[in-house]
């Protein structure tokens, strides 16, 4: 059994091979006959105590992970929910030939120039989302847009350049600093014109690609002012538990109804997860009556059904892809790429005496 830390596993995967992996499972997973993986479940408790769980299978790559993290949460009082304990998060990896136990990886996978970037699951996250965006947007929207200048912000930026060639990016974050900090050093890493600007209204007037990625518990998108055939892409997930817990007041909704109402394709990687955490952006808009919940594709629909993409694009309707919590899905092949990686190059620590610790039944 390999162990993997943070110093053995740094840059082993590049942002390309990472949304690569997580194409492969999401196109094996849509043609499946089983399920290759389940919801991600979280248990809370009134304190603000948050402990998450992923796991799915890439029988084609030989890899099954489960992934387990821990977190503390607080709302201020400006509504931005922020995390002030965030716990090493670990990676289980099986073999799905022999069912042996590969791999144990600990601490937050990140490629290489992203040293210095935190964000819980941001990598694994991102490369998820961005394979979730090139499949939906049309291809020919190059100019970028992103709503927040944190980790989130920069991975998935990061993520979405690895496979899309992109002409320009205007990024808007209430701290002017930050932001302005973000366009800098973004632009060196990506060597593309990254432009801090004074305003959503100018980030949606300028992009026709949106990445919106905040801690927002309300909307911070106006859909009334998106252009026709925008593409969004929203990452913010479910604070049920949180509401449950009397944390917060009410479920956290990062866009508005205006941009669900206009869209003419709504896309997640899964309906069962928005089901499950009654996210606000889709399965609550859906009870209101702003979305029609039949109408939501996944992402297994549209690569199995014929989702007119290239007529939602003609016509230019506005394209929205929501990332629900669904890089579960890919965690089997995404982690299984850092075990074949860290065999190869001879990296991490290596447990070979476990034999004499247990016995194993055979049935």
């Amino acid at each position: 059994m390999l162990v993997l830390t943070p110093r053995d596993h740094y840059g082993l995967l590049s942002f390309e091979e990472g949304v690569d992996r997580m194409r492969t499972a999401y196109e094996e997973e849509a043609r499946s006959k089983v399920k290759l993986s389940n919801p991600r479940t979280r248990t809370n408790t009134p304190e603000g105590f948050r402990m998450v769980v992923h796991q799915g299978v890439s029988p084609s790559i030989g890899g099954a992970t489960t992934a387990v993290r821990a977190e503390k949460v607080v709302i201020q009082e400006d509504g931005i929910q922020k995390y002030i304990g965030r716990g090493r998060p670990v990676f289980v990896l099986y073999d799905t030939e022999t069912a042996e136990l590969l791999m144990l990886m600990i601490g937050e996978p990140k490629p290489h120039g992203y040293d210095q970037v935190h964000a819980m699951a941001g990598f694994h996250t991102a490369c998820c989302a961005a394979y979730g965006t090139d499949l939906i947007a049309a291809p020919s929207a190059k100019r970028v847009g992103v709503i927040g200048s944190g980790g989130q912000a920069r991975y998935h930026l990061g993520a979405l350049a690895s496979i899309r060639d992109i002409e320009e990016v205007f990024v808007f974050s209430p701290n002017r600093l930050h932001r302005e900090h973000f366009a800098m050093e973004m632009a060196e890493l990506l060597g593309v014109a990254v432009r801090s600007v004074d305003s959503t209204e100018e980030v949606v007037k300028s992009a026709d690609l949106l990445l919106v990625c905040t801690n927002s518990n309300v909307p911070v998108l106006d859909g009334k002012l998106l252009k026709p055939g925008t593409h969004v892409t929203s990452i913010v997930s479910s604070n049920k538990e949180l509401l449950q817990a009397g944390l917060v007041k009410k479920m956290r909704q990062e866009v508005d109804d205006d941009t669900l109402r206009r869209a003419g394709l709504i896309v997640t990687t899964s309906k069962v997860q928005e089901e499950l955490d009654e996210t606000e952006v889709l399965w609550g808009t859906s009870q209101r009556g702003v979305v029609d919940w039949a109408k939501v594709m996944t992402v297994a629909d549209v690569i199995t059904k014929d989702a007119s993409l290239a007529e939602v694009h003609e016509k230019k309707e506005i394209t929205f892809f929501k990332n629900a919590g669904g890089w579960g899905i890919g965690a089997g092949a995404f982690f299984r790429g850092y075990y074949d990686k860290a065999i190869e190059a001879g990296i991490g620590t290596v447990l070979e005496d476990l034999e004499g610790l247990e016995v194993t039944y055979g049935f």
